[in-house]
């Protein structure tokens, strides 16, 4: 992957020197947003693959060697999820004073050193500082905020399909990461699939944040979109933001309903997917596929959904994720065979897959590029409740019933919740620069 991208990078145009830029220059020039969204595409699959979609592999060989149960090792994501929501309000301003490089890079320092304490973890609070803590920093600092923060500056016409094509990597790792850990865990033992998770950040992301992570266009001599200046389209204007602010504004409250939801679903879905499979009695072979599945079709709809967004009403297109997420749910409590369970993973994952794009596409739109980070930053806290939930919600139901089915019937609810919200929420139309008039 790594070599696709450093082909790209060759074949493209150098970017000019800022100092000798002009936007009145007659020779088209490659856009380097595009090689940003490569970069985004790696750095994302990397994170989010190792840090959030391996843990469902994990679950059950580190319930085993720690000697607990399901629910307590699933506390684990929920501490690092904790962690790095109520780091993104501090970070989320560091992007946007500070070297996003320097953060990022400090981001996979962490990873690394999580993971190799976690390969050595002999008891739950090993799990839980390693896991849960060291690798919460490395969350904030290399996850989905930094990254599209740059998209968010670097894109505004094309916003939607550059956040699907970078956030593809997100879900394409899970595809690719969950039969491989399943691999290595099954041949190997866990400890060395999180050994190699150690080395992936220092080998791979080191690299190619140190040559790529490049905040705005405006840095290389360019402008969003690769336009000429004056055709550049006016966004929300930029105002100091507090999370005092944030608490009291309509619009953050309404997209944390709207999202929270589908946060939770993905961790008591897509975490506990592996381990459901395996309890009505499917191989670990036949569990990894399903997983896979829904990780391929949510990596189909990241470009197809953000796409949609760039010329389709924004509304609709994330009420289509809702739909899709209810529809695949209802096929998870309703079929536990292989085939049905291959059919919710298709539905379930096609929905999932546009939450991300649509969370940056909506915020974006509503706030413009300068306070994107900011904001998405300031949103950390308030969408911690839904990611928190997630996992650890799947699990009690599952404690306590034996099945993870009646979790899956009570998120339901929750996504109609998310429908009612969404129908609330009012989009600037194009050219209002006006924040108040978006409210």
């Amino acid at each position: 992957m790594s070599g696709i991208l450093v082909a790209t990078i060759r074949q493209a145009a150098p970017v000019a020197d800022p100092g000798t830029y002009s936007a009145s220059d007659d020779q088209p020039r490659f856009f380097y947003g595009w090689v940003i969204v490569a970069f985004t595409f790696v750095v994302q699959f990397v994170a989010m693959g190792t840090l959030f979609y391996a843990f469902g592999v994990l679950l059950k060989p580190l319930t085993e060697a720690l000697d607990a149960d399901r629910f307590s090792v699933s506390l684990a994501l929920s501490i690092q999820i904790a962690i790095a929501a109520l780091l993104n309000p501090w970070v989320g301003r560091l992007i946007a004073e500070r070297s996003i490089r320097a953060l990022m890079l400090g981001g996979a320092a962490a990873m690394s050193l999580g993971f190799f304490m976690l390969a050595q973890a002999q008891t739950l609070w090993h799990l839980y500082v390693s896991f849960g803590v060291i690798l919460s920093v490395g969350m904030a600092l290399v996850g989905p905020l930094p990254n599209n923060t740059m998209l968010a500056n670097w894109f505004v016409r094309r916003r939607g399909t550059a956040m699907g094509l970078s956030q593809l990597g997100v879900s394409l790792s899970g595809a690719v990461l969950v039969p491989l850990t399943t691999w290595i865990v099954l041949d190997y033992g866990w400890r060395t699939a999180v050994g190699v998770f150690a080395a992936l950040p220092l080998i791979l992301l080191v690299p190619l944040i140190w040559k790529f992570a490049i905040r705005r266009p405006e840095d290389v001599g360019q402008h969003p979109d690769g336009d000429p200046q004056a055709d550049i389209l006016p966004e929300p204007v930029a105002d100091d933001w507090s999370m005092a602010r944030a608490v009291r504004d309509r619009r953050i409250w309404l997209l944390t309903l709207i999202l929270g939801p589908s946060f939770m679903g993905v961790g008591a879905v897509v975490l506990a997917l592996y381990a459901h499979a395996t309890d009505v009695g499917l191989s670990g072979t036949q569990a990894s596929i399903i997983v896979s599945l829904a990780a391929f079709m949510a990596a189909l709809a990241k470009p197809l959904f953000g796409t949609l967004a760039d010329y389709v009403n924004k509304r609709l297109v994330m009420a289509l994720s809702l739909v899709l997420q209810i529809v695949g749910l209802g096929l998870l409590v309703v079929f536990q065979s292989y085939p049905g369970l291959l059919v919710a993973a298709v539905v379930f994952g096609l929905g999932y897959g546009g939450v991300m794009p649509m969370w940056s596409v909506l915020l974006g739109t509503l706030f413009g590029r300068d306070a994107f980070s900011r904001v998405m930053g300031l949103m950390g806290p308030m969408t911690m409740p839904f990611m928190l939930a997630g996992l650890p919600f799947a699990n009690l139901i599952y404690e306590t019933t034996g099945s993870y089915v009646d979790a899956f019937a009570m998120l339901i609810g929750a996504l109609l919740i998310s429908i009612i919200a969404l129908t609330l929420l009012r989009l600037p139309v194009v050219g209002d620069v006006d924040p108040v008039a978006a409210q």
